[in-house]
C-alpha cells in the first residue's frame, strides 16, 4: 500500500527543481543592481520629493505603490546593507535566509509591511460593532412590535386563502374520484364482452379443425396442399392469433383494474385528508380571542417532523390528481384497444371465412370441371377400346387370309421342287416368283402379328386407363361430396362479428 501523501507538498509526478543559489557576500546582483560599476565620484545625484497621487491615502496608511517583495531592494558598492535576504520576503523564515547583522542595525519589517499596521491599529472594531447592534437591536424592536400588530390580522387572511384552497382542491378531488368510479364500471363491463368473446371463439376454432378433418377423408389423388386448405391452416392460425390478443388484452385489463382499484384508494385516502383538514381549518378560522375553548400549549410553536411545505402540497394535491387521471386515461386506452381487438378480430376471421369460402368454391368448381372433363375422357376411351377391337379382328381375319395364301404358295413350292424331274428342276422365273411371295408372304404375317400384339398392348393400356378414369371419377366425387356438401353444412355456422360485438 502507497504512503498517503498530500498532492501539494508532495505531487505524484513532481517536476524536479533546480536548487536556489544565493549571493555570496560581496557578489553583485547582476543586471537588477542599479549600481553594477564601482564608485565613481560624482555618480551621487539629488534627492527626489516622492510625488503621490491626488487620491491617495495619508503616507501612514498603504500606498498603492508599495510592495511587500525584498527583489526591489539591491545591494551597491555604497550602503551599510548586510548580505542575504531580508526575511520580510516570500521566503520569510525559511533556514538559512536570514540577513547578517552589521555593526548598523538588523531589517525585520518592509515600509508596507508597517503601513499595513498601521492601517490594522487604526481601524476600529469593538466600538463599531456596539454602534451596530445598537441601531439593529432598536430597529428589530420597532419591526417586532408592528409585526406583532398585523400578525393575527394576517394570520387569519391565511387561513381564510387556505380553506379555499382546501375546497377547491376537495371538489377537484371529488370530480376525480367519480371519473374513476365510472371508469371502473366501463372496465368491468368491457372485461365481461372481452371474456364472452373468447369463449365465443372456440366455436369457429373447431368449425375450421372440422373442415380440416373432413377433407382428411378425401382419396389419395385429392390429398392435396390447395388454396382451400391453406386458407383452413390460415383460419385455424389467425383463431389461435386472435385468442392470444384477447388473453393478452385480458391480463392487461386485469391488471390495470388492479390499477384502478388502487389509484381508487389513493385518491379516496386524499379526499378523506382534506376532508379532515378543510374541518380542522374552518374551526380554526372561527377562533377569536373570545373564545372559551382557548389554552396554553407550551412546546406546539414547533415544526412537526413530517411538516411538509406549501410548493410540496401543492404539488401533491396536483399529482394525486394527474397520477388518478393517468392512470383513467391509460384505462380508457386500454378499453378502447380492448373493443378495437374485438372488431378487428372478428372483422378479420369474417374476412377469412370468406377466403376460404371462396378457395372452397374455386375447388368444388375446378373439380367439377374436371369430373366432367374425366367423364368425357371416360367416353372417349370406352369408344377407342371398340375400334381398337374391331381393328384386331380385322387384323386376325387378314392373318387368316395370309395363312391360306401361304399354304397356296407352299403347296406350290412344295410340287416344283420335288415333283419336276431331272434337268427340269430348274431356276426359272416362276420358281424366283414363288420364292418371292413366300418372302413377302413371311414379312407380310410377320408384320400383322406384330400389328396384332401392338394392338392388344395398347387395348389392355386403355382397359387399364379406363380403371383409372373411373378410380378419379370417383375419387372426384368423393371430394365433392365432402367440400360442397359437408363442408358447407358445418361452415353455415360460423359466427359473425355483429355476434362478437354484441358478446
Amino acid at each position: 500500500m502507497e504512503p498517503k501523501t498530500c498532492p501539494e507538498i508532495c505531487p505524484a509526478n513532481a517536476v524536479p527543481q533546480q536548487p536556489k543559489e544565493y549571493l555570496k557576500a560581496g557578489q553583485s546582483r547582476g543586471p537588477e543592481n542599479p549600481h553594477a560599476s564601482p564608485y565613481v565620484p560624482g555618480m551621487i545625484k539629488p534627492p527626489e520629493p516622492k510625488v503621490y497621487p491626488p487620491d491617495a491615502p495619508p503616507r501612514y496608511l498603504p500606498q498603492p505603490t508599495d510592495s511587500t517583495s525584498g527583489d526591489i531592494l539591491g545591494m551597491g558598492p555604497i550602503g551599510p546593507w548586510a548580505a542575504g535576504h531580508l526575511d520580510w520576503t516570500p521566503h520569510a523564515g525559511t533556514t538559512g535566509v536570514r540577513p547578517v547583522v552589521d555593526k548598523y542595525s538588523i531589517t525585520r519589517y518592509s515600509t508596507g509591511e508597517w503601513r499595513q499596521h498601521n492601517q490594522f491599529m487604526l481601524t476600529p472594531r469593538a466600538t463599531d460593532k456596539a454602534k451596530n447592534a445598537e441601531i439593529s437591536f432598536r430597529r428589530e424592536i420597532k419591526a417586532t412590535n408592528e409585526n406583532l400588530d398585523r400578525k393575527q390580522d394576517e394570520t387569519n387572511k391565511n387561513l381564510g386563502k387556505r380553506v379555499k384552497d382546501l375546497s377547491y382542491w376537495k371538489k377537484q378531488v371529488e370530480k376525480t374520484l367519480q371519473a374513476m368510479d365510472d371508469e371502473i364500471e366501463a372496465l368491468d363491463e368491457n372485461r365481461r364482452k372481452l371474456k364472452s368473446a373468447c369463449r365465443i371463439l372456440n366455436l369457429p376454432e373447431a368449425i375450421s379443425k372440422e373442415c380440416l378433418e373432413l377433407r382428411t377423408n378425401r382419396y389419395e389423388p385429392d390429398l392435396v396442399r390447395d388454396d382451400a386448405e391453406q386458407e383452413l391452416i390460415k383460419e385455424v392460425a389467425i383463431v389461435g392469433e386472435i385468442r392470444r390478443v384477447f388473453n393478452n388484452t385480458l391480463a392487461k385489463v386485469e391488471e390495470q383494474m388492479a390499477n384502478n382499484r388502487a389509484a381508487k384508494a389513493a385518491i379516496e385516502q386524499d379526499w378523506n385528508d382534506k376532508m379532515l383538514c378543510l374541518k380542522i381549518d374552518k374551526q380554526n378560522l372561527s377562533m377569536t380571542p373570545e373564545s372559551p375553548l382557548l389554552l396554553y400549549h407550551p412546546g406546539v410553536a414547533r415544526w412537526p417532523e413530517n411538516a411538509s411545505n406549501l410548493e410540496y402540497w401543492l404539488h401533491w394535491c396536483s399529482e394525486s390528481i394527474k397520477n388518478c387521471d393517468e392512470v383513467r386515461q391509460k384505462s380508457e386506452n386500454l378499453r378502447g384497444d380492448l373493443m378495437t381487438a374485438i372488431v378487428k378480430g372478428s372483422q378479420d376471421m369474417k374476412i377469412q371465412a370468406d377466403r376460404t369460402n371462396m378457395a372452397l368454391a374455386e375447388t368444388v368448381a375446378a373439380t367439377e370441371e374436371l369430373c366432367e372433363k374425366l367423364e368425357e375422357t371416360l367416353k372417349d376411351n370406352l369408344q377407342t377400346i371398340a375400334n381398337v377391337e374391331k381393328l384386331l379382328e380385322h387384323l386376325k381375319d387378314e392373318l387368316r387370309k395370309l395363312g391360306e395364301r401361304t399354304k397356296l404358295n407352299m403347296t406350290r413350292l412344295h410340287s416344283r421342287n420335288f415333283d419336276r424331274p431331272n434337268a427340269e428342276n430348274c431356276r426359272d422365273e416362276a420358281q424366283y416368283a414363288l420364292m418371292s411371295e413366300a418372302k413377302l408372304l413371311k414379312e407380310s404375317i410377320d408384320a400383322y402379328n406384330d400389328k396384332v400384339r401392338e394392338s392388344e398392348a395398347i387395348r389392355s393400356e386403355l382397359m387399364k386407363y379406363r380403371g383409372e378414369l373411373e378410380k378419379e371419377i370417383a375419387c372426384k366425387r368423393k371430394s365433392l361430396n365432402i367440400d360442397q356438401d359437408r363442408l358447407a353444412r358445418v361452415r353455415a355456422h360460423m359466427p359473425t362479428p355483429e355476434e362478437f360485438a354484441a358478446a
